[in-house]
């Protein structure tokens, strides 16, 4: 119920036990850290070109995530994604209005870029499934096998 992806087994590596309910290990970890670094922000007040930068530092070494193999490091770079995004919107807040036809298509446009890349890996998952044919039901049901 807690999560936004399938709940067929394969995609287990993603997900959270708490209380019995299933939750996304990324939404566990970026939403928070989103909201205690835009907290921080608000009451340190950076500059914008220090927030932008640090946005864009942060998400490029989050981006190691793919080179890494093994999911032992996911939490870690979802919190330095959670990171970036609230340094990239802080930016976008305190965008100098000379800058703001560049800025705001740019983080648009990093953002789109992420997550279709991201959701193309997860489709890949799903259709090398058997069960692909009865999607959406298959993530109704126990866990299928890897056959």
């Amino acid at each position: 119920m807690l999560a936004h992806h399938p709940l067929c087994g394969r995609f287990d590596d993603h997900l959270l036990n708490i209380r019995g309910r299933k939750v996304c290990r990324g939404c566990v970890t970026v939403y928070p850290t989103f909201v205690v670094i835009m907290v921080l922000l608000f009451m340190g007040r950076p500059e914008f070109m220090a927030a932008f930068v640090a946005s864009l530092v942060s998400f490029t070494f989050q981006l190691l995530r793919f080179l890494i193999p093994g999911r032992g490091w996911s939490m870690f770079f979802n919190t330095v994604l959670g990171s970036s995004l609230a340094l990239a919107a802080y930016s976008a807040i305190v965008c100098p209005p000379d800058l703001r036809l560049f800025v705001y298509p740019f983080i648009v446009t990093v953002i789109v870029v992420f997550e279709f890349l991201k959701g193309r890996r997860m489709l890949r998952r799903c259709k090398e499934c058997t069960s692909r044919a009865s999607y959406p039901h298959c993530a109704r049901g126990p866990p299928m096998s890897e056959d």
